[in-house]
C-alpha cells in the first residue's frame, strides 16, 4: 500500500479534482489585474509612441483663445513613433483622433482590464472612439501598411 492520493494514477479523477479546485479558488483582484497586464505584452511587436504634446500640461493659454477654467475645451495629446504620429482630442462624448501621415488602419482601445473596442481608421487617418473609455487606456494602432504603434497610458479625466 502506498501513500499516493487516489487521483494520482487516475487521469479522470485528477482532472475532476483539479476542476473542483479551480472553481473554488478566489484570486485577489490585484492578481487578476497583473495577469491581464501580462497578457497585454502580446503587443510587444508594436513600437511604443512617445508623448510629444499634452494640452493639460500647458501652463499658459495662448492669447486669443476663448474660454477659461470653466470651459477649457478638449484635451489634446500627440504621440510620435518613427514616421507616424497619433493626434488625439478627448471630448466629453468621444475620443477623436488622426494618424499623420494620413492612412487607414485600426485602433484597438486597451484598458487596464485588457483589450476593448476596436475602431476603424479611414483613408484620411481619422478615427472616433465612443464612448470615452473609463479609467486609463492606451491606443494600439495598426496601419494598413503594417505599422504597429502603442501609445502610453492616457487618463481621460483630468
Amino acid at each position: 500500500m502506498t501513500d499516493e492520493p487516489t487521483w494520482w494514477s487516475d487521469d479522470d479523477r485528477f482532472v475532476a479534482e483539479l476542476g473542483a479546485a479551480m472553481r473554488d479558488a478566489q484570486a485577489p483582484e490585484s492578481f487578476l489585474r497583473a495577469g491581464r497586464a501580462a497578457f497585454a505584452w502580446r503587443t510587444a511587436d508594436a513600437e511604443l509612441a512617445e508623448l510629444s504634446s499634452d494640452s493639460s500640461l500647458a501652463e499658459v493659454e495662448p492669447a486669443g483663445l476663448r474660454g477659461g477654467p470653466d470651459s477649457p475645451g478638449p484635451r489634446a495629446l500627440g504621440f510620435t513613433a518613427g514616421n507616424l504620429s497619433v493626434e488625439v482630442e478627448i471630448h466629453p462624448d468621444a475620443v477623436r483622433g488622426q494618424l499623420v501621415p494620413a492612412q487607414s488602419g485600426t485602433v484597438l482601445v486597451r484598458g487596464e482590464d485588457g483589450p476593448g473596442a476596436e475602431v476603424p481608421v479611414d483613408d484620411v487617418g481619422w478615427f472616433v472612439i465612443r464612448p470615452v473609455p473609463a479609467g486609463r487606456f492606451r491606443l494600439h494602432v495598426r496601419t494598413a501598411a503594417g505599422a504597429a504603434v502603442l501609445t502610453g497610458w492616457i487618463a481621460a479625466r483630468r
